[in-house]
């Protein structure tokens, strides 16, 4: 039989082991807490991803300026030619073998006594902008020549750099919406998205115009003939016809003219005869009044 003391150590023991169990129930989470927990602190992470992204970018240099300069050129001719026609068909052949194109023609027939004139705006691979002018420079005599330039290198780092951020924040989008969640918060990622795709073709859209401007050159080209156009002489017989066409013209103005005055004077005669008589009747007083007092001075 087992002396009171060996059974009260078992019972020691025994109240001791259960106290620990409980503890350790107590201060150790379960997993679906921690499940939990890494759900919530999940999306934190995705949402600072551009920003992170944006300051390792600018940690590393990247968006630094190409090694040449991205310059948009374009430039100004004005030739002296002999045949403007033949300018023109020159100049197309010139535009094709460089590779160009002609966005614009305005070729218009001047007045007498004026040197015709054409305007065509080229364009024109960047690199083979010199070699064009110099062929353009031979049909004609160069009467003024310019070149201008701009440098875009700028605009195109700060374009890629932007497009590159919001594609990081578009990619952290859309990891959130393949997460599951509550509607409103689905929804208002979904506008997120779409604003930030907007963005992404508007700055697109305005990195390639500027990578098509820096690709290709524009050359205003003004061609003006030499020798100012002539009026051309009429025959001898389409003279005679207009002159005799203007002779009787004048002859039948003349005869309708008469024949206003002469219905004029129809419709004031009524008038014209009151004042013929009153004239007679006058001038016959005049005269008897003269006779009277002709006879009286007689002796």
């Amino acid at each position: 039989m087992a002396s009171p003391w060996l059974r009260f150590s078992g019972y020691t023991a025994g109240l001791l082991v259960g106290l620990s169990a409980v503890t350790a129930c107590a201060t150790v989470p379960t997993t679906q807490e921690m499940a939990g927990s890494a759900e919530l602190e999940a999306p934190a992470a995705d949402m600072a991803e551009p920003a992170t992204a944006a300051k390792v970018t600018a940690a590393n240099g990247e968006g630094a300026l190409p090694s040449q300069p991205q310059l948009i050129r374009r430039a100004n001719l004005l030739l002296t030619v002999e045949s403007v026609d033949s300018a023109l068909e020159q100049t197309a052949q010139i535009v094709q073998a460089q590779q160009g194109s002609i966005l614009d023609l305005q070729d218009q027939q001047p007045e007498a006594g004026r040197h015709r004139s054409a305007y065509l705006r080229l364009q024109v691979p960047q690199a083979n902008l010199e070699a064009t002018l110099t062929a353009l420079a031979d049909l004609g005599t160069v009467e003024q020549r310019s070149i201008t330039a701009e440098d875009v290198s700028d605009q195109l780092v700060d374009l890629q750099a932007r497009l590159k951020n919001l594609r990081q924040s578009e990619a952290a989008l859309q990891k959130i919406m393949e997460r599951s969640g509550s509607i409103a918060d689905v929804l208002e990622v979904s506008r997120e998205l779409s604003t930030v795709r907007e963005q992404i073709e508007q700055l697109a859209a305005r990195q390639k115009a500027l990578q098509t401007r820096v690709s290709y050159s524009v050359i205003e080209l003004n061609l003006e003939s030499a020798i100012a156009t002539a009026t051309p002489g009429r025959p001898l017989g389409e003279k005679v016809s207009n002159t005799w066409q203007q002779a009787t013209q004048s002859v039948g103005d003349f005869t309708v003219g008469l024949m206003q005055i002469g219905l004029w004077l129809l419709a004031y005669s009524p008038y014209l005869a009151i004042v013929a008589i009153a004239a007679a009747l006058a001038y016959r007083l005049r005269r008897s009044g003269e006779a009277q007092t002709g006879r009286s001075q007689v002796p």
